[in-house]
């Protein structure tokens, strides 16, 4: 009779403790439990970076609901940090040329801050080669404006070796010209005094025959 007895209770309870796990089972699942974010210990981000997340950022940028706690500018390339205004949400990004390309969303503000670190590294890691890009430019840009110079500088001084080397040739040519002036003078100087030393010779000769034949007009004179 016991036994009787005990079997339907027993099922009976069973029935109840079933029904009961069941329905907390359903509650379970209609009012989940908020689960341990195991991203944000760890560092990543609360949600996956999307589009969705740029636009969402960007819309809270227009409206002017966060505040940039944190920023580096590695040429076009940024990182920035960010804290929404009306709940502790916190958003890294990454830029190119001012605009927002990776955005990441955390929870937590230390995790935000370790990969905000990241992300500066990241970022000054891709503006290595533009930065280097930009400094070859940069001293491309020198390097022409020097030659430009330089050859001016040159066409310059060019200009000047012509001017003087043609006024050195007009000064070559100009002495030439009095030497050979010079030389021409000589020569005839040296005829005329020649010529004139004759003349005299002859005179001499003259006026020597004239005194021994008593012809002499000085002497015609003294004897009057």
């Amino acid at each position: 009779m016991f036994d009787k007895f005990c079997h339907p209770r027993l099922f009976a309870c069973v029935i109840a403790m079933q029904l009961s796990m069941g329905a907390s089972a359903v509650f379970a699942q209609a009012n989940p439990a908020p689960a341990v974010d195991t991203s944000v210990e760890s560092g990543t981000p609360a949600e996956p970076s999307s589009t969705s997340l740029v636009a969402e950022l960007q819309q809270r940028m227009r409206d002017k609901s966060v505040r940039e706690l944190r920023a580096s500018v590695n040429g076009d390339y940024g990182a920035t940090l960010m804290l929404a205004d009306d709940q502790v949400l916190c958003y890294v990004g990454l830029s190119y040329q001012n605009k927002l390309w990776n955005v990441s969303r955390f929870h937590s503000l230390a995790a935000a801050e370790s990969a905000y670190r990241t992300a500066s590294k990241q970022s000054a890691a891709m503006a290595d080669d533009e930065i280097r890009r930009q400094l070859l430019a940069t001293q491309q840009r020198q390097y022409d404006r020097a030659i430009q110079d330089a050859e001016a500088r040159a066409s310059a001084l060019s200009n000047d070796l012509s001017v003087i080397q043609a006024q050195r040739q007009r000064l070559t040519e100009t002495r030439q010209a009095s030497r050979m002036e010079v030389q021409a003078a000589e020569v005839d100087n040296r005829a005329a005094r020649t010529q004139l030393e004759k003349l005299r010779q002859e005179i001499r000769r003259i006026e020597s025959t004239l005194a021994d034949s008593g012809q002499m007009p000085g002497s015609q004179k003294t004897r009057r």
